[in-house]
């Protein structure tokens, strides 16, 4: 039924309420506590909530929404208390003079932090000359979230792919200086003056392009994003896997390798080989910050959108100021390392639609959470740039 007819009948209906006997009263009454209670119904079923203020700032209506958004009390509401709004959010729900609408986002810590987008409008209230200010309230915390780690990976995607063409033309000259330096080797050769130094020298110069076209070559296969052959992975199976790769190097320094899991995993879609050289690079790391001795744990479980694997250490840890960088190229605590491990990883859990978080703590350890989605959350995954 159109609202607006609705409407105007029960305008018709009120405005004969003065000639109606008490039974058609009580039966106007009944319809109109449906009619509310309906309204109501509606408005609790939204996500996002609906805020009605008074003039002297008392909630007149609030839905569900609205109240566990703000931390509304649904007896405070009942008992038609003043509410007192935490400052961020009590400025957001007053309109700037002389405008009648406005939309505002802000972060509040109350009852939890999240980010909330206000949208404010002033309506004319049920009395004559008076008004009341309508809100409506989204949590756009995940979506915000999600805006900033698009941005993020297409930042890394810009970076990746130009530094990929780089290192592609500095590999170019490099062949050639190998190539030419051969030539000269065997010119000298030819011309009987193949002195010791001139031969150190050449030796020198070769072995500097080998580390040099090495560097390029580990940094290529780290950066340029290689499309996942995806198949029903158990991932209890690369574990074992890549820690039986790691076996030996593990009895040698004495480290204990544990598996914990909570549940049985469901199968997720992955590239077998990829997901291996990733937990392969996770535990070598966990394994090279640790002195003799210790432990590695590897826990398994699952939630309604993940399968989650955590390595965790027992290592050095590693400070604030250098976790932030642990996912830069060629950034590394090791001396003997090329700091592109945990680079790789990325790309990998990234070209798997998963995700990567590393915590860690100095004397304590590292822990490193790998998340592939669940199959069933997989409908299409897009093909990475070339």
């Amino acid at each position: 039924m159109n609202p607006r007819r609705r409407q105007g009948r029960f305008d018709r209906l009120l405005g004969r309420a003065d000639d109606l006997d008490p039974k058609n009263l009580a039966i106007l009454a009944r319809r109109l506590d449906r009619e509310r209670n309906l309204m109501e119904t509606v408005l609790d079923t939204l996500r996002e909530g609906v805020l009605v203020l008074e003039s002297d700032g008392r909630v007149a209506y609030a839905n569900a929404a609205a109240a566990s958004l703000v931390g509304i009390s649904a007896e405070a509401l009942a008992a038609g208390e003043a509410v007192r709004f935490p400052p961020d959010l009590a400025t957001a729900l007053e309109l700037t003079e002389g405008t009648t609408a406005q939309t505002r986002e802000m972060e509040v810590n109350y009852p939890e932090t999240r980010i909330l987008r206000v949208h404010l409008s002033l309506v004319e209230g049920p009395s004559a000359g008076s008004s009341l200010r309508v809100a409506v309230i989204a949590d756009v915390s995940t979506e915000r979230v999600q805006t900033e780690d698009r941005v993020e990976s297409e930042r890394i995607d810009s970076i990746m792919n130009l530094a990929a063409g780089v290192a592609h033309e500095i590999g170019n000259p490099l062949n050639a200086i190998g190539i030419h330096l051969q030539l000269l080797r065997r010119r000298l050769a030819d011309l009987g003056t193949t002195g010791t130094k001139v031969n150190e020298s050449i030796d020198i110069v070769e072995s500097e392009v080998r580390r040099l076209d090495g560097i390029v070559r580990n940094f290529l296969g780290a950066v340029r994003p290689a499309v996942p052959d995806l198949a029903d992975t158990q991932l209890l199976e690369v574990v074992a896997g890549a820690l039986a790769l790691l076996k030996d190097q593990m009895a040698e320094l004495g480290v204990r390798a544990v598996v914990e899991v909570a549940d049985e995993l469901p199968l997720v879609l992955a590239d077998h080989g990829q997901v291996k050289q990733a937990l392969f690079n996770v535990i070598k790391n966990a394994l090279e910050a640790m002195d003799r001795g210790g432990q590695i744990t590897v826990r398994a479980r699952s939630d309604d959108e993940w399968v989650i694997l955590e390595v965790a250490d027992t290592g050095v840890g590693i400070s604030a100021d250098k976790l932030t960088r642990v996912f830069d190229a060629y950034y590394t605590t090791k001396a003997d390392g090329n700091g592109l491990g945990l680079l790789i990883v990325l790309r990998i859990l990234r070209a798997h639609g998963g995700r990567v978080d590393v915590a860690s703590a100095p004397g304590k350890g590292t822990t490193v959470t790998l998340r592939f989605p669940q199959k069933h959350r997989r409908v299409r995954l897009l093909p990475p740039q070339a």
